[in-house]
């Protein structure tokens, strides 16, 4: 009873608090990067190429969410790679966005949406101020969202140090929140093992800091995709492998990774799908149930790897080579492990069930699994 008057007394609070902050404008508006700073371009831009499937599958996802920006059965433009070198500017360290002036700067949130939902704009506890005003700073946070969150780390925010590692030669301090999660400090920290003039610096959630010299990387990632291009996927995966000292030689296997222990996107059929998939020496996993470098290891060792979706379909970054099929619920298909695998050519097919209930838990038609193994392995 207590609990739950202190947490109804802290949203009556946080509502006052916010409140009185936009009376005082302390929200920011936002702006772009256009013309400020020199911009370092490591790669160009380049359009991608689909199949009248992977569109037909892509529109599906679009029509889905109705966002019209990440339709990218209209066309997918891999951005150019870029290095921003910036003055005077406010890193906000609960969420990696920055201020120039009194603007917030859309590319450091990656999107509008992003940054627009971000807690740049809303959070009262960012107030304690610093000033690093000697040498030169950077990072490649990304909002409260990659916390802990496997997918916006591996495909949306580490990707950035690569960047980094191509294009920075003078010393710099990344600022990296102090409370990052073991893997993410592992991974990040390895795969700069070889740019030792880049060095880590973890602070606290509680600062805006003015910083005279600021390097921003670019998002390799676009919304709502995870598509990367082949040289940083690369970069990426034999650094990971390597940080986990992941084993090559194993026999490859068939795994259905189930979310029967998670709280919503749920197979309500998987009983059925697991006794398909066993005949074809399926065996089944629960991530949950693994720490990370297993996690690694068992996708590096996957020929087919079978899934609804969920975030811990980012580990397909980690496959060798593999054949992926991903369940989706009718009513919100989303179309970046399809983008993600695009990347690495692996073989992708989406199966689309049933609309998903309040906990968004879904059944998958058995006929198409079945007919996706035959093609692949033959009847039984």
């Amino acid at each position: 009873m207590a609990t739950g008057f202190i947490k109804v007394l802290k949203r009556k609070l946080n509502s006052a608090f916010y409140v009185a902050l936009r009376l005082v404008n302390y929200y920011p508006y936002y702006d772009y990067l256009h013309g400020k700073g020199e911009k370092v371009n490591l790669t160009p831009e380049y359009e991608l190429e689909f199949t009248p499937e992977e569109k037909a599958f892509l529109k599906a996802c679009a029509a889905s969410y109705s966002y019209f920006d990440a339709d990218y059965a209209l066309g997918h433009r891999q951005k150019e790679l870029s290095l921003y070198k910036l003055k005077d500017v406010t890193f906000f360290s609960n969420t990696g966005v920055i201020k120039m002036g009194d603007k917030l700067i859309v590319e450091s949130g990656m999107s509008v949406d992003r940054l627009t939902r971000c807690k740049a704009f809303r959070d009262f506890t960012v107030m304690w101020p610093h000033s690093y005003k000697n040498g030169i700073y950077t990072t490649i946070q990304h909002s409260h969202w990659a916390d802990n969150n496997i997918s916006l780390w591996f495909i949306d925010s580490l990707p950035r140090a690569y960047i980094l590692s191509q294009t920075i030669k003078e010393p710099v301090t990344l600022l990296m929140w102090k409370g990052a999660h073991p893997y993410q400090k592992h991974t990040m920290e390895y795969v700069l093992k070889d740019s030792p003039h880049i060095r880590i610096k973890y602070i606290s959630k509680q600062h805006r800091i003015r910083i005279s010299n600021f390097y921003m990387p670019s998002f390799v990632t676009s919304s709502f995709s995870g598509y990367l291009p082949p040289a940083v996927s690369n970069w990426l995966r034999e650094g990971v492998w390597n940080s986990y000292d992941i084993v090559r030689s194993n026999p490859k296997q068939r795994i259905y990774i189930s979310r029967s222990k998670a709280r919503f996107r749920r197979l309500l059929n998987e009983p059925e799908v697991i006794q398909l998939l066993e005949k074809y020496n399926f065996r089944v996993i629960w991530s949950e149930d693994l720490d990370y470098r297993q996690q690694i290891q068992t996708f590096f060792d996957a020929e087919a790897i079978i899934s609804p979706h969920g975030a811990g379909l980012t580990n397909l970054l980690f496959a060798e080579k593999a054949q992926v099929v991903e369940f989706h619920q009718a009513n919100i298909i989303k179309g970046r492990y399809m983008l993600l695998s695009k990347g690495l050519e692996f073989d992708y097919s989406p199966i689309i069930g049933t609309d998903g209930d309040e906990n968004e838990d879904f059944t998958i038609p058995l006929e198409e699994l079945n007919k996706w193994l035959n093609s692949r392995y033959g009847s039984f």
